[in-house]
Protein backbone atom coordinates (compact mmCIF):
# COMPACT_ATOMS: atom_id res chain seq x y z
CA UNK A 1 0.00 0.00 0.00
CA UNK A 2 2.66 2.62 0.59
CA UNK A 3 4.03 1.80 -2.98
CA UNK A 4 0.61 2.72 -4.03
CA UNK A 5 0.23 5.63 -1.86
CA UNK A 6 3.81 6.89 -2.99
CA UNK A 7 2.82 6.12 -6.90
CA UNK A 8 -0.35 7.91 -5.99
CA UNK A 9 1.91 11.07 -4.46
CA UNK A 10 4.30 11.27 -7.23
CA UNK A 11 1.90 11.47 -9.82
CA UNK A 12 -0.05 14.30 -8.02
CA UNK A 13 3.12 15.85 -7.68
CA UNK A 14 3.97 15.83 -10.99
CA UNK A 15 0.36 16.58 -12.05
CA UNK A 16 1.02 19.82 -9.77
CA UNK A 17 4.04 20.64 -11.21
CA UNK A 18 2.96 20.13 -15.30
CA UNK A 19 -0.07 22.68 -13.94
CA UNK A 20 2.18 24.78 -12.43
CA UNK A 21 4.61 25.04 -15.63
CA UNK A 22 1.73 25.23 -18.13
CA UNK A 23 0.44 28.40 -15.03
CA UNK A 24 4.02 29.38 -15.71
CA UNK A 25 3.95 29.22 -19.34
CA UNK A 26 0.86 31.15 -19.42
CA UNK A 27 1.93 33.83 -17.43
CA UNK A 28 4.82 33.74 -19.17
CA UNK A 29 2.81 34.10 -22.67
CA UNK A 30 0.33 36.55 -21.50
CA UNK A 31 3.31 39.08 -20.10
CA UNK A 32 5.13 39.05 -23.31
CA UNK A 33 1.97 39.50 -24.96
CA UNK A 34 2.01 43.10 -24.67
CA UNK A 35 5.71 42.95 -25.49
CA UNK A 36 5.04 41.53 -28.91
CA UNK A 37 1.58 43.78 -29.40
CA UNK A 38 4.31 46.71 -29.17
CA UNK A 39 6.78 45.18 -31.46
CA UNK A 40 3.89 44.34 -33.82
CA UNK A 41 2.08 47.95 -33.15
CA UNK A 42 5.49 49.66 -33.97
CA UNK A 43 5.50 47.91 -37.08
CA UNK A 44 1.95 48.69 -38.28
CA UNK A 45 3.13 52.47 -37.46
CA UNK A 46 6.23 52.04 -39.74
CA UNK A 47 4.60 50.80 -42.22
CA UNK A 48 1.69 52.90 -42.09
CA UNK A 49 4.08 55.97 -42.35
CA UNK A 50 5.76 54.45 -45.38
CA UNK A 51 2.29 54.18 -46.60
CA UNK A 52 1.16 57.22 -45.75
CA UNK A 53 4.52 58.43 -47.85
CA UNK A 54 4.26 56.40 -50.94
CA UNK A 55 0.21 57.76 -50.81
CA UNK A 56 1.52 61.48 -50.49
CA UNK A 57 4.33 60.78 -53.85
CA UNK A 58 1.30 59.32 -55.32
CA UNK A 59 -1.18 62.02 -54.96
CA UNK A 60 1.70 64.15 -56.19
CA UNK A 61 2.06 62.48 -59.10
CA UNK A 62 -1.57 62.18 -59.80
CA UNK A 63 -1.62 65.64 -59.63
CA UNK A 64 1.06 66.29 -62.39
CA UNK A 65 -0.56 63.96 -64.26
CA UNK A 66 -3.94 65.46 -64.13
CA UNK A 67 -2.14 69.01 -64.93
CA UNK A 68 -0.88 67.40 -68.14
CA UNK A 69 -4.05 66.06 -68.60
CA UNK A 70 -5.49 69.26 -68.42
CA UNK A 71 -2.75 70.83 -70.26
CA UNK A 72 -3.03 68.54 -73.45
CA UNK A 73 -6.91 69.18 -72.89
CA UNK A 74 -6.66 73.03 -73.36
CA UNK A 75 -4.05 72.30 -76.32
CA UNK A 76 -6.27 70.31 -77.90
CA UNK A 77 -8.98 72.44 -77.98
CA UNK A 78 -6.95 75.46 -78.96
CA UNK A 79 -5.92 72.85 -82.06
CA UNK A 80 -9.45 72.84 -82.78
CA UNK A 81 -10.04 76.20 -82.75
CA UNK A 82 -7.24 76.62 -85.41
CA UNK A 83 -8.55 74.25 -87.50
CA UNK A 84 -11.80 75.87 -87.38
CA UNK A 85 -10.76 78.88 -87.94
CA UNK A 86 -8.06 78.10 -90.46
CA UNK A 87 -10.74 76.00 -92.44
CA UNK A 88 -13.19 79.17 -92.40
CA UNK A 89 -10.27 81.34 -93.37
CA UNK A 90 -10.14 78.84 -96.44
CA UNK A 91 -13.50 78.86 -96.98
CA UNK A 92 -13.28 82.61 -97.28
CA UNK A 93 -10.17 82.25 -99.43
CA UNK A 94 -12.10 79.98 -101.87
CA UNK A 95 -15.37 82.19 -101.94
CA UNK A 96 -13.51 84.96 -103.09
CA UNK A 97 -11.24 83.02 -105.80
CA UNK A 98 -14.49 81.88 -107.07
CA UNK A 99 -15.77 85.31 -107.60
CA UNK A 100 -12.27 86.81 -108.89
CA UNK A 101 -12.64 84.06 -111.20
CA UNK A 102 -16.40 84.47 -112.21
CA UNK A 103 -15.20 88.33 -112.30
CA UNK A 104 -12.06 87.33 -114.42
CA UNK A 105 -14.46 85.00 -117.00
CA UNK A 106 -16.78 87.83 -117.21
CA UNK A 107 -13.74 90.44 -118.08
CA UNK A 108 -12.51 87.23 -120.88
CA UNK A 109 -15.65 87.37 -122.40
CA UNK A 110 -16.06 91.00 -122.65
CA UNK A 111 -12.17 91.40 -124.14
CA UNK A 112 -13.60 88.72 -126.43
CA UNK A 113 -16.27 90.30 -127.86
CA UNK A 114 -14.57 93.13 -128.17
CA UNK A 115 -11.70 91.42 -130.10
CA UNK A 116 -13.76 90.37 -132.29
CA UNK A 117 -15.39 93.68 -132.93
CA UNK A 118 -11.75 95.02 -133.05
CA UNK A 119 -10.75 92.46 -135.79
CA UNK A 120 -14.52 93.68 -137.90
CA UNK A 121 -13.62 97.40 -137.81
CA UNK A 122 -10.20 96.28 -138.91
CA UNK A 123 -11.53 94.30 -141.75
CA UNK A 124 -14.23 97.17 -142.34
CA UNK A 125 -11.74 99.66 -141.82
CA UNK A 126 -9.43 98.18 -144.48
CA UNK A 127 -12.55 97.84 -146.85
CA UNK A 128 -13.39 101.67 -146.07
CA UNK A 129 -9.61 102.33 -146.69
CA UNK A 130 -9.17 100.30 -149.98
CA UNK A 131 -12.67 102.17 -151.20
CA UNK A 132 -11.46 105.51 -150.38
CA UNK A 133 -7.71 104.52 -152.12
CA UNK A 134 -10.27 103.38 -154.76
CA UNK A 135 -12.03 106.70 -155.27
CA UNK A 136 -8.83 109.02 -154.66
CA UNK A 137 -7.36 106.74 -157.25
CA UNK A 138 -10.44 107.21 -159.50
CA UNK A 139 -10.54 111.17 -159.27
CA UNK A 140 -6.67 111.64 -159.78
CA UNK A 141 -7.44 109.43 -162.42
CA UNK A 142 -10.59 111.95 -163.76
CA UNK A 143 -8.57 114.96 -163.06
CA UNK A 144 -5.87 113.58 -165.37
CA UNK A 145 -8.54 113.14 -168.03
CA UNK A 146 -9.87 116.64 -167.70
CA UNK A 147 -6.60 118.03 -167.64
CA UNK A 148 -5.55 116.30 -170.56
CA UNK A 149 -8.82 117.09 -172.03
CA UNK A 150 -8.30 120.31 -171.55
CA UNK A 151 -4.96 120.43 -172.43
CA UNK A 152 -6.08 119.44 -175.71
Amino acid sequence: MLTYAYNHESSNCNEELSLANQHQLILQALSSMPIQFQQKEKQLQIENTKLKSENIELQSQLNKIENKQQELINEIQDLRQLVKRVYQEGEIQIQYQKQKNQQLEYKNESLKKALVNLQNNLETFAQLKNLSRFFDDNEISQKSLNQNAQIQ
